[in-house]
């Protein structure tokens, strides 16, 4: 049977660029809306990710890299950032994705799972013997993706509001 391949599954991945930025900044919005914390303002949260995504990718730090997934005629899909980081069981330098997100067209169609391959190659490429993540304990969608992958949870931040 004939299938009709979509544009959507011919990606490729590339190292960002300034003119990325933009973009990447553009999915701050999906990134916090993965947070469903009921102690913390919605702006909180907000301004919590536009601050960390400033700091890392305005002011990487060395050894980081950022990929951009894309399909066929160049519409950004999505990214990845990484970044050297010491793994406090081993005091060896390992890798660690503080940022991943996928525009919601481009969600289920492959796009974060190309980015994770392409960072997880990177960081074999560097040597490195293990790569980790963050992910907000409320996003189940993204904590069952990352388990598909191979992921398992290591430690898990536990926070009470006392104010």
């Amino acid at each position: 049977m004939f299938r009709r391949m979509r544009k959507r599954d011919l990606m490729i991945v590339r190292p960002a660029t300034s003119a990325d930025l933009p973009f990447i900044h553009s999915l701050a919005v999906r990134l916090a809306g993965a947070a469903d914390l009921s102690w913390r303002s919605a702006d909180e949260v907000m301004r919590f990710q536009r601050r960390f995504m400033h700091e890392a990718l305005e002011v990487p730090k060395p050894g980081a890299v950022t990929f951009i997934a894309e399909d066929t005629t160049g519409e950004r899909l999505g990214f990845v950032h990484a970044e050297p980081m010491l793994d406090i069981f081993t005091d060896q330098i390992a890798a660690y994705v503080p940022l991943m997100a996928v525009t919601e067209a481009s969600e289920g169609q492959g796009a974060a799972r190309t980015l994770m391959a392409a960072v997880e190659n990177w960081a074999k490429g560097e040597g490195y013997a293990s790569l980790s993540l963050d992910v907000f304990a409320s996003n189940a969608r993204g904590r069952a993706f990352y388990a598909r992958l191979g992921y398992g949870e290591e430690t898990l931040r536990l926070v009470k509001d006392i104010r």
